[in-house]
Parts: structure tokens; sequence; C-alpha cells
């Protein structure tokens, strides 16, 4: 059966001017007269002066807040009767012991359904009459969250109330399964989409390896017979002729090199991780006597023949891959030495720590430095924050670097100054091995 809807009048308790206009709205074009006070006092005086159908009031206002106004509502004999909705955010069970205390008739939770308050209101005085007829007189004292709450609300108005509560409960419950759902399609078009790159990046990895690979050898052709014409042919070719011809090897020899350290790049991130206790200070120590021994297998050479000093200190061992933490050692330290090369007395000093469940090690140098603004450039392939012929290189080493300390679930930075040197720092997870070290001074 259809209940025609009555025209009420409204008292609403709201000192937030938005709040209560988005009300008004509401009600107003529901068929409702509506007044509105901006804090609690004000609202009972004016249900005083004019006794409204309803009171709606928020619960957190200032002068008088909404408990407080429904409570001295509920004990005047004149205004008992005038059903209360407290508007609440209904964060714990405390809201509801509050709410019976005073003597509520039902609560809305914000943000509210506009037709659910509608609803109540009608709801509410449908059955005005019956909760009046079954208002306790004693009272039922209960302790909750450490609180002494007095009820005096009747049967009725109780089972309104809870009942107000759990159709709150129910709704917010759909809601979060609503975006427990969207999350979870959000994941996983997440997966999809990681998995989709995951494989796009193997993809373009195995073309950059295989195009790679296939380059060396025309390049290895062009070097040797290059090679043959320069020492057998070079009293033919004239001055111009050998100049072009050195032209093209250094040209041919760069490009193998360039070639190399893409192939390195691509196999750090192939080659899979076997882990062991390492011993970096001898893993340092052997790097820096192979580098200067063989200034060949730094990459971009060292370009002096005075030694740097180097200063070792005991460092903690890591749980790595040998081969993989060996290769970032050659190309820092190697860095260290090109970059250090031309001072007068230059120095590279290897230090380590433990700190935050890491191994800490740190490469530092008096060189040339470099502007910290281009620091994000240093681990990208191919960037390079020097021209070629004040220090050569290809700009892979400290991207290469990066990679397999990241494969390792590590991290590496920089930090420098212009001509004052840098210092390369990366941190290993110290979390699968026991280190027991005492640090020493520092070995030369």
């Amino acid at each position: 059966m259809t209940r025609t809807r009555q025209s009420v009048d409204v008292l609403i308790a709201e000192d937030s001017a938005t709040q209560a206009e988005q009300l008004r709205l509401l009600l107003e074009e529901a068929g409702h007269r509506v007044r509105v006070a901006v804090h609690g006092r004000m609202a009972l005086e004016a249900a005083r002066a004019h006794k409204p159908d309803v009171l709606i009031t928020d619960i957190v206002m200032p002068d008088m807040d909404g408990y407080e106004l429904c409570k001295t509502v509920k004990a005047d004999d004149t205004l008992a009767d005038v059903p209360v909705i407290l508007i609440t955010a209904l964060n714990s069970i405390v809201d509801i012991a509050h709410g019976l205390a005073c003597g509520a008739d039902n609560f809305i939770r914000k943000p509210y359904d506009p037709n659910a308050l509608i609803e109540r209101i009608d709801y509410l005085l449908s059955n005005r009459e019956l909760r009046k007829e079954s208002k306790t007189q004693s009272g039922l004292e209960i302790y909750l969250a450490g609180e002494r709450h007095f009820i005096t609300s009747g049967r009725e108005q109780m089972l309104d109330l809870l009942v107000s509560t759990y159709d709150e409960a129910i709704k917010t419950n759909e809601a979060l399964k609503q975006r427990e759902q969207e999350v979870w399609h959000l994941n996983k078009d997440l997966e999809q989409r990681a998995a989709a790159l995951e494989a796009a990046n193997r993809e373009l990895e195995s073309f950059s390896y295989s195009v790679s690979h296939d380059l060396r050898t025309p390049l290895r052709v062009i070097d040797g017979y290059s090679s043959i014409l320069q020492e057998e042919y070079a009293n033919r070719l004239g001055d111009d002729g050998q100049r072009l011809l050195g032209t093209v090897r250094e040209s041919a020899q760069r490009m193998s090199q360039l070639i190399e350290h893409l192939l390195e790049f691509s196999r750090c991130t192939r080659q899979s991780i076997s882990r062991t206790r390492c011993d970096m200070t001898a893993m340092a120590r052997h790097v820096f006597d192979e580098l200067w021994r063989d200034p060949g297998s730094a990459p971009g050479g060292r370009g002096s023949t005075m030694p740097p000093e180097f200063l070792l200190d005991a460092l903690p061992d890591a749980f790595a891959d040998p081969a993989l933490i060996r290769q970032v050692w050659v190309n820092l330290i190697s860095n260290a030495i090109k970059y250090s090369c031309r001072r007068e007395h230059p120095v590279i000093r290897i230090s380590g720590s433990m700190s935050g469940g890491e191994c800490v090690y740190s490469i530092e140098d008096n060189g040339a430095g470099f502007e910290m603004r281009l620091a994000d450039k240093l681990f990208t392939v191919f960037q390079r924050l020097h021209r070629v012929d004040e220090f050569p290189g290809t700009g892979v080493g400290l991207a290469i670097s990066q990679r397999i300390v990241k494969r390792h679930g590590g991290r590496i930075w920089a930090r420098a100054e212009v001509d004052k040197g840098a210092t390369f720092e990366f941190a290993l997870p110290a979390s699968d091995a026991k280190h027991e070290h005492t640090f020493a001074g520092p070995q030369r």
C-alpha cells in the first residue's frame, strides 16, 4: 500500500553552511518545510519557539553538540516526542552507545543517501505514537569502552536506532565490497600490463643481444682488413690515406667496445643470480690491482702512469653473486681511476659500513667530479657527462652497475662537486648473511 507523504516541519542543526544548504534543498524537494540553525543552542531555542515534526542534527557543533541537543530535547516534556536523527560518520560502537544514551531515534551516516533520509523521516513519523507507549521508565545502565551510558529510550526507539545502525553498516559493507571488486580488477589489469611490459622488455633485450652479437663479425672484418692495409700498404696510401684509415680503425674499435658493453648490459639482466658470501675487501683490492696492472681491462683505460693513493677500509662481507658484484667494483673503481688520473696527487678511498639492515659501500675520489643537477643522467645507458676526448668510455658501465645492484635488491647513488671529486655508494641487503666484522683502519 502506498502511503501519501505529508509535508512536515523539519529543523536542521548544522554548522556547515554547505551541508545545511544541501539538506535544505533535498528536504524542500520532498515537499517539507525546513528551518536551519547553525549550532545546537540555536536549534534548541528554535524548537522551543516552534515545535518541529523532526529534528535532524549534526553531532560535532560549537556551543552545544548534537548529543547534548538530543538529550536536552528528550528531557523536555513538550519536545520529547520529536524524532531526532543524528548525522554521523558512525566510526565506532561508542557512537551507537552515545546515540542510545541521549535518546536519539535514528542514525544517518555521512555521506548519506537522499532517498534513505526521506524514508527515515517518513518511518519515524508513522511510528511516533508506538514509541511513546513503549518508553522505558527505569532506564538501562551499560558500560562500553570504559564509559557509563544510561539509556531511557523505549524498546521501539532503541530498535529503530539499532536497525538504522545495522542498515548503515550493510551499506558500508556493500560499498567496501564494491571498492574491493574495483581494486581487484585494477590489480588484475595492472598484473596483465606488468606481464606484457616484462615480455616486451625481454623481447627487446633479446633483440638487442642478437643484433649486438651479429654486428661483432662484420666489425672484426672491418678492423682486420684495415689493420692489414695499415701494416702492408701504408706506403701506398700517403699521409691522408693513412689518417683516414686510422680513423676507420679507431671508429671500428670504438664501435666494437660499445657493442661489448651493450652485450654486458644485456647479460647482467639475463644472467641468473647465484648468491654466496663475498669477501668485499679482498674483491676490491684484487680489482684495483688488476685494473692498474692491466689498463686494458679497465673500461676507458686509466690515462696515467702515476698510481693513485689507494685507501681501502675493511668492508663488510656481502651475500651476492660474486661475478656480478665484481663487475660493479670494476666499473666504479675504473671510473675513480679514470676521473682522478689528472690530479697531481690522485686519491681513491673505499670504505664500508652496516646501516639499517644494509651493507653500504663507498668509492670516493678527488677527480673531476660533476654537477649534481646532472646526477639523474649518470645511470642511463650511453649517457655521458664529459666529452670522449676528455675522458674515454661508452657510458654503459654505471647503467650496468645499477642494474646489477637492483637485481640484488639494493640501491646505488652518487654525489659530487665539480673539480673536487665524486663519491659513488651502493647498498646491498644484509638480511641474508651474518656479518661479524671488526672494521680496521685503511689498508694501503
